[in-house]
Parts: C-alpha cells; structure tokens; sequence
C-alpha cells in the first residue's frame, strides 16, 4: 500500500461526527474480517455495501470506492479478493487524513 498520504475533504458540518463516523467504520472492519473467517458471505457483501454508502455518503471516496470492491467480491465469494479489500479499508482507515470543507 502505497506510502502517498490519502486525503479527503469533508463537508465543515460534519467534523463532529468524525470521532464516531471511524469508530464505527473501524468496527466493521473487525465485523468484515469475522465475516470472511466464517465464509459468511452475506453479512460481508452487506458490510461492503454498507461501506459503500457511508463513505461516499460523508465525503469519503476511498472508502466508497473500497467498499464498491469488497461488495463485489464478496458476492463472488472470493476470498482472497475480500481479504485484500478488507485490508485496503483498515489501512485506509489509519491513514486518511481529512481536510475540512466551509
């Protein structure tokens, strides 16, 4: 994963609900990576979508963008490609920077 910073910029009204916004993302991730060890292949495509929706809905394209991947692989039920979209998305996740928006 490369080393150039992610940054996305975030609707200002929204900077109150950051701290919850990557508790929350941080633990669906934990919730993904139990889903794939049980092969439960549902609940993973259902958190990939859900993904999807959170991180584009608040600004986050990457994680979007991730969670489009890790939707799609987990309907194939590849589990390699879901292992890798769940590792992209906690990397993501440490690593985003946000600039905030007026």
């Amino acid at each position: 994963m490369g080393d150039a910073p992610i940054v996305e910029r975030i609707d200002g009204d929204l900077e109150s609900l950051m701290e919850r916004f990557f508790a929350n993302s941080n633990e669906d991730t934990v919730k993904m990576q139990k889903a794939l060890d049980a092969s439960d292949f549902e609940t993973l495509t259902r958190l990939g979508h859900t993904a999807k929706g959170t991180g584009y809905g608040y600004g986050f394209k990457g994680m979007g963008n991730i969670g489009v991947e890790l939707e799609l692989a987990a309907k194939a039920k590849n589990v390699q490609e879901c292992q890798n979209h769940i590792s992209r998305m906690s990397h993501y996740l440490a690593t985003v920077k946000v600039e905030f928006s007026k």
